[in-house]
C-alpha cells in the first residue's frame, strides 16, 4: 500500500538533501530495493544486483552527484545530474528512482527542482533525461517542468533550458549542503561516540 506522506507536509519525517560520498552504502540500498519494474524504468533494461552495485560504486565521482529523499535513515528516491566533468559543453544529463511506495508524493518533482538549481549553479544550461515510452511518470514530471519532449521508438527524449546561477539559486544550494553536513556530522557522532560513552558508563 503506497504510503500518504508528503515531503514537506507537517506529517513527513523525511526530507530531501543532497547526499555525499560517505553515504554512498544508503544509495546502494536503495537501488537494491528497487523492484524489476522500476529497474526496468530507470536504466531502460532489466539489471541485476551486481550491476547495481557497481553503478552505485562509480556514482559519487567527479561527473555527478546525487540529491535523496531521506526518512528513517533509508533513502527512498534518489534524482542523479551526471556529466559535470564535461563544463564545456555545458549540458548534463538527469536520472531519477523512487521506491514504488514512495511513488506520487511529489518526491520526483521535489528532487528535479533541485538538480535544477544544481546544474544552473555549475554552468549547465541544457539538461537531459531519456525514458521509456511506457514510464508515464518521468514523461509527467518532464512536462511539469516545460522540458521539450521527443519520442521514439525506444525511449523518450526530453531536454530543459535551465538559465543561469543566480545569488539566489547559488544560496539556496549553499544552505541545503550546509544541512547536509550537519546531518552527517550529528550521524557520525552518534556511530562514534556512544558506544564509548555507553563503554565507560559500564566501567564506572
Amino acid at each position: 500500500m503506497a504510503s500518504s506522506r508528503k515531503p514537506g507536509s507537517s506529517t513527513a519525517r523525511g526530507e530531501i538533501r543532497r547526499l555525499w560520498p560517505t553515504e554512498r552504502d544508503l544509495f546502494t540500498a536503495h537501488l537494491l530495493r528497487l523492484d524489476a519494474q522500476t529497474r526496468r524504468e530507470r536504466f531502460g533494461t532489466a539489471v541485476n544486483d551486481d550491476f547495481l552495485v557497481n553503478y552505485a560504486a562509480t556514482t559519487f565521482g567527479v561527473g555527478g552527484l546525487v540529491y535523496a529523499y531521506v526518512e528513517a535513515g533509508e533513502v527512498r528516491a534518489a534524482g542523479e545530474l551526471r556529466g559535470l566533468d564535461d563544463i564545456v559543453a555545458q549540458t548534463g544529463e538527469a536520472a531519477f528512482s523512487v521506491e514504488r511506495d514512495w511513488r506520487r508524493q511529489g518526491i520526483g518533482e521535489a528532487l528535479f527542482g533541485r538538480l535544477i538549481t544544481a546544474g544552473r549553479n555549475r554552468g549547465i544550461s541544457t539538461l537531459y533525461m531519456t525514458c521509456l515510452p511506457e514510464n508515464a511518470a518521468m514523461r509527467r514530471l518532464a512536462r511539469k517542468f516545460e522540458a521539450d519532449l521527443v519520442g521514439g521508438y525506444n525511449d523518450v527524449e526530453g531536454s530543459l533550458a535551465t538559465g543561469g546561477p543566480t545569488p539566489f539559486t547559488i544560496l539556496d544550494e549553499a544552505f541545503d549542503n550546509a544541512r547536509s553536513f550537519a546531518t552527517i556530522a550529528l550521524s557520525l557522532q552518534r556511530k562514534f561516540w556512544r558506544p564509548s560513552l555507553f563503554g565507560r558508563a559500564l566501567r564506572g
